[in-house]
């Protein structure tokens, strides 16, 4: 199975369908609403000056008008003005009465105390009508939105201060292998630390995603079951027992708990042994064991799940011709800069390997078909930091 197949399979069958929970609007930014939101509040609520200086009747404007009050912002006061009068007024403030146009100071002509006309004042200049922006019944945000800073504003404006989102996915990362030992142990010879877990939470950490380590699981089927049968998790994401060898348990240890196959690999170096299962509305993935396959899966293949949405290409010039191997995606590790595609250490490197993520900040995924790319050709990448 290619890379695109089974990513679209993902996002087609193991969709989160998170329940709804009200959060105040300190923590709403970049959650996801879980219902429309109508407005409750006309925007503005009332008639009001868009700046500092004098309403008027803009009909009665042909002749000096008298100055009989000031108006504030936050004054309730109900002002219906006569002929021939004007009131100076703060932005913000509510209309008066028989008013419908505003002269700023800064073009007021006065005389004797009296507002004379003035040409170029249009009417309806610099008023806020009740209503114009928003209207209460309507509206406002509708489900499925991300709530950006602009919006929580608006919320604000409408004197809503918790809204309903979309909880979370709860995600919780293992690791597998008896010769694993974590980074504040001490490992002896012939064990490894455990890199994968804590590269897997960071990358998505990066994303804005939360992550909770539940440790590493030994290789046998009993254990292997009873850590996954117990996990409380919507979104399980394990490294390591993900091959074909004697102590590879995720598999046989997820189909006698009821889960469904979504795939078994995925067509792409480094990274085949990728597997996803799902069962009612959770999702497992099962990575690699290397460290750099386990890392480049968890950004192509949890991340889009995460996100709702695959990541965006770009194109620029490849600066030198790459040998592949045809039959398979590959991987082709860079750092793009001024337009071109620079391939780190002539794309020589292991699955087990860290260094060439640390040197890159992009990757190129070849087709099926391709044998060797040529310097100068376009390529489409994605950025990895």
């Amino acid at each position: 199975m290619t890379l695109e197949l089974a990513q679209n399979l993902i996002l087609e069958k193991a969709k989160f369908d998170g329940y709804g929970e009200f959060i105040s609007l300190e923590r709403a930014t970049g959650k996801i609403l879980a219902g429309d939101v109508v407005a409750v509040k006309n925007l503005p609520s009332f008639d009001n000056s868009a700046l500092d200086g004098y309403a008027l009747k803009f009909d009665d404007f042909n002749e000096p008008l008298s100055v009989v009050a000031t108006v504030l912002a936050g004054d309730t006061a109900e002002i219906s003005l006569k002929k021939g009068e004007c009131v100076k007024i703060m932005t913000g403030a509510k209309m008066p009465a028989n008013t419908d146009t505003i002269v700023p100071f800064e073009d007021a002509v006065l005389q004797d105390g009296k507002l004379s006309p003035q040409s170029k004042i249009k009417k309806f200049n610099a008023v806020r009508y009740k209503g114009e922006e928003v209207k209460a019944g309507e509206i406002l945000l509708k489900k499925g939105e991300i709530l950006t800073p602009a919006k929580v504003m608006m919320l604000a404006a409408q004197g809503i201060y918790c809204v309903c989102v979309e909880r979370e996915p709860k995600i919780g990362i293992f690791s597998s292998g008896d010769e694993v030992v974590e980074p504040w142990q001490n490992a002896g010879q012939g064990q490894i630390y455990n890199a994968n877990a804590a590269g897997i939470a960071s990358l998505l950490q990066s994303f804005g995603f939360a992550s909770s380590y539940a440790g590493i699981i030994k290789d046998d089927l009993e254990s292997t079951t009873r850590a996954l049968e117990t996990a409380e998790f919507d979104v399980i994401i394990t490294s390591g027992g993900a091959s074909k060898g004697e102590a590879d348990f995720m598999k046989t240890a997820l189909l006698n708990l009821g889960f469904s196959e979504l795939f078994d690999g995925v067509n792409i170096r480094p990274g085949r042994p990728s597997k996803v299962f799902i069962k009612d509305k959770k999702i497992v993935f099962i990575l690699p064991g290397n460290p750099m396959a386990a890392f480049l899966m968890s950004f192509l293949l949890v991340v889009p799940f995460l996100k709702g949405t695959q990541f965006e290409k770009f194109g620029a010039v490849l600066n030198q011709d790459v040998k592949i191997k045809s039959g398979r995606q590959n991987i082709v590790f860079g750092s793009f800069a001024d337009g071109k595609f620079n391939v780190t250490d002539d794309n020589k490197f292991g699955s087990g390997m860290i260094m060439p993520l640390i040197k890159s900040n992009a990757i190129l995924i070849t087709s099926e078909s391709d044998s060797a790319l040529k310097a100068g050709e376009i390529v489409k990448f994605l950025r990895i930091s």
